[in-house]
C-alpha cells in the first residue's frame, strides 16, 4: 500500500466516522450564535420538607452529591449556591434535565424536570463537561470528544498530504490556506 492509498484511506474512514459528531457540533453551535427568547416549563417531580445537617454544608459538592441521592437520583450533576439559603442541584441529563433545589431556611427539596427543547438538547451535548461530572458515562462523553478532537487533527493533516502529494496544481490550495489564515487571523486581532 502506498503512502497516498493510506492517507487517502485514513481521511475517508476518519470522514465517515466522524459524520455524527461533526454534524452535532455544527447543528449545535446554531443555537449559540441565535439564542432564543423562549424558557422552557419545567414540571415539579416532588416538593417536600427536607433537612440537611449543616455540618454537610461545608464542601458544596459533597453537599450537592448528598442532596442529589437523597432526591434519588445519581450520576453526573452541578452544584452552586447563589444564596446563602438556597443550594442548586442539576442533575445533567441531554433530554430531560433535572434541577433540585433545597431551600435551607425552608427545609424544603424541590425537584423540577425539564420538558424536552431542542435547542437545549444540542447546546448541553456542545457544551457537556464530562471530566467534571460523577458517572462512568460523563467520562466516556469526555473521553470520545478527546478522541474526535485528535481525529478532526488527523483529518485535517490528511488533507493537507493528499492535496501535496496529488498531482496537479496547487495554486487553489495555496489560495483557500491563505483566505482561512487572513480571515481567522483578522477576526482573532479585530476582536
Amino acid at each position: 500500500m502506498t503512502l497516498l492509498l493510506f492517507v487517502r484511506r485514513l481521511h475517508l474512514y476518519l470522514g465517515l466516522a466522524l459524520l455524527p459528531w461533526v454534524v452535532m457540533f455544527g447543528l449545535s453551535s446554531y443555537p449559540f450564535n441565535h439564542p432564543a427568547q423562549l424558557q422552557p416549563k419545567w414540571t415539579v417531580q416532588f416538593d417536600r420538607p427536607y433537612r440537611l445537617d449543616a455540618a454537610t454544608t461545608g464542601d458544596l459538592h459533597a453537599t450537592g452529591a448528598r442532596i442529589l441521592r437523597d432526591a434519588g437520583f445519581s450520576g453526573g450533576f452541578y452544584v452552586n449556591q447563589p444564596t446563602p439559603q438556597r443550594i442548586n442541584v442539576t442533575h445533567t441529563n441531554f433530554m430531560h434535565p433535572t434541577r433540585i433545589t433545597y431551600f435551607i431556611d425552608q427545609q424544603r427539596l424541590l425537584a423540577e424536570e425539564r420538558e424536552f427543547v431542542w435547542r437545549q438538547f444540542l447546546t448541553s451535548m456542545h457544551a457537556h463537561n464530562g471530566y467534571a461530572l460523577d458517572g462512568p458515562l460523563n467520562k466516556v462523553w469526555a473521553v470520545v470528544i478527546d478522541l474526535v478532537c485528535l481525529a478532526l487533527i488527523v483529518w485535517i493533516a490528511s488533507g493537507y498530504v493528499m492535496w501535496w502529494l496529488l498531482p496537479g496544481s496547487r495554486s487553489w490550495g495555496w489560495i483557500a490556506i491563505a483566505a482561512g489564515v487572513a480571515t481567522f487571523g483578522y477576526v482573532v486581532a479585530v476582536l
